[in-house]
């Protein structure tokens, strides 16, 4: 069940979504997948803010380098996290569309053609 609490749309089980910003990738390295296998993996770590404007927060995950997703330095992807403390967060997944903040620019006008 979700709850409206001043624009905000909040799940009952705590947990909340944003966007962040991949602020480094380092790899190939050899680690442990959240799995507990041992795999060559790129290690990817995410700068985010919550929905309060709380942060900067950083999360950190291990990518295995035979995942078809690549990450790259300013990707935009998606981070979940436990709005209560201690923050608990994991990235969710990249994603095409960034949405933009503040107003929208008008749409260019084409030109007349002479």
């Amino acid at each position: 069940m979700a709850d409206i609490v001043a624009g905000v749309r909040r799940r009952s089980d705590g947990i909340e979504k944003t966007a962040g910003r991949v602020t480094r990738v380092r790899g190939p390295v050899r680690g442990q997948l959240e799995s507990g296998a041992t795999a060559e993996c790129l290690e990817i770590t995410v700068e985010y803010y919550t929905r309060h404007g709380e942060g900067p927060f950083q999360v950190q995950r291990m990518i295995p380098l035979a995942s078809a997703s690549t990450y790259a330095k300013n990707d935009r992807v998606i981070v979940s996290y436990d709005i209560r403390a201690p923050r608990r967060a994991r990235i969710a997944g990249k994603v095409s569309h960034w949405p933009q903040i503040g107003p929208r620019s008008p749409a260019p006008q084409p030109q007349p053609q002479r």
